[in-house]
């Protein structure tokens, strides 16, 4: 990733925001199809900008950013960091406590872990009995790669049904759910989780029943997604 690509993404880690609601004035959004969704998150203070003034809709959003706005969206709180339980991630890295989360609960696809292996560990007592267990992964989340359309979806619908279960165990229903002109296109294991997302309303195709499952994520994208969760 390139110096400019790096300092975007470092000033892009917000769009999940904890500052005091301010009025924001994005002069890059007049006219944009997400401008309303913009304007709505920042005023709340839910979304800043890459700068004071512009906001950048069609910026990349990364897997690691994502990660943490869905998180806070549906109220997951990250945990603290273990040395040797998060993958390539360090404790230096900002969202080491929402990645190592998102593992302990099983929320990240293997497919979005390169090189993914599991093995389980276990904590015994004196008699060799053991007491708890837990799966400890190995590769790489490679978080500052830009997220596609497709891993977006599954992890929306990933942590939104998580929260659900715990709460109501609600299920929805998408047999009304058409498949898209390139169904072909998306990956196996994103199918069902893109079916309930886009039956949930947090997902919409794009022009010509495409959904595009492999292009990246768009900063407006995402903050319509995360305004939607939020709503829900």
């Amino acid at each position: 990733m390139s110096l400019i690509k790096r300092t975007a993404a470092a000033l892009a880690v917000m769009l999940i925001a904890v500052s005091p609601v301010q009025a924001v004035e994005f002069t890059d959004i007049s006219g944009h199809w997400a401008e309303a969704t913009i304007n709505t998150l920042a005023d709340k203070g839910i979304v800043n900008g890459i700068t004071n003034t512009e906001f950048v809709p069609e910026g990349e959003v990364t897997r690691a950013q994502y990660l943490k706005m869905i998180m806070e969206a549906v109220g997951v709180a990250p945990v603290e960091y273990r040395e040797g339980e998060c993958l390539e991630v360090s404790g230096n890295d900002w969202y080491a406590g929402y990645l190592q989360k998102a593992l302990d609960i099983g929320l990240i696809p293997d497919e979005m872990i390169a090189g993914c292996k599991k093995s389980v560990e276990y904590e015994v007592d004196e008699n060799g009995t053991a007491t708890s267990s837990k799966i400890v992964y190995s590769g790489a989340f490679n978080g500052d790669l830009p997220i596609n359309r497709e891993e977006m979806a599954v992890l929306t619908q990933a942590f939104y049904q998580y929260t659900r279960t715990i709460l109501t165990n609600t299920a929805v229903d998408t047999t009304k759910v058409k498949d898209f002109a390139d169904q072909n296109d998306i990956s196996e294991w994103a199918k069902v989780s893109i079916k309930q997302a886009v039956a949930y309303g947090f997902i919409d195709g794009m022009d010509n029943n495409m959904f595009k499952p492999k292009d990246s994520a768009t900063r407006a994208q995402a903050s319509t997604i995360i305004l939607r969760v939020i709503s829900k």
